[in-house]
């Protein structure tokens, strides 16, 4: 591993431990549900940040994250078709 490349590794998992404290601290100090989306943001942050440096998708085509984004549109799309559902069977007694 060359110099460049561990100071990256180093510099990507200071943002990890720091992003961490960001999500502890949320929870400690936020009320509940603006907490729930601050961490759910930083964990969607600190998937992409893995993603790319550490599984090596910077350096990859655009054809591999078209593979991953499609199936993820296709969740996204089947859970708002869901939606009405959901909120219909939340409320029923």
């Amino acid at each position: 591993m060359s110099n460049a490349q561990s100071r990256q590794t180093l510099v990507v998992w200071y943002w990890l431990m720091a992003l961490v404290v960001i999500s502890v601290a949320a929870s400690a100090v936020l009320p509940r549900s603006p907490a729930l989306m601050l961490i759910f943001a930083v964990a969607v942050v600190k998937a992409l940040l893995v993603a790319r440096n550490y599984m090596h998708l910077k350096h990859e085509k655009a054809l591999i994250y078209a593979l991953a984004l499609v199936p993820l549109a296709l969740v996204i799309i089947f859970l708002i078709g869901m939606f009405p559902d959901f909120v219909y069977h939340a409320t029923k007694p």
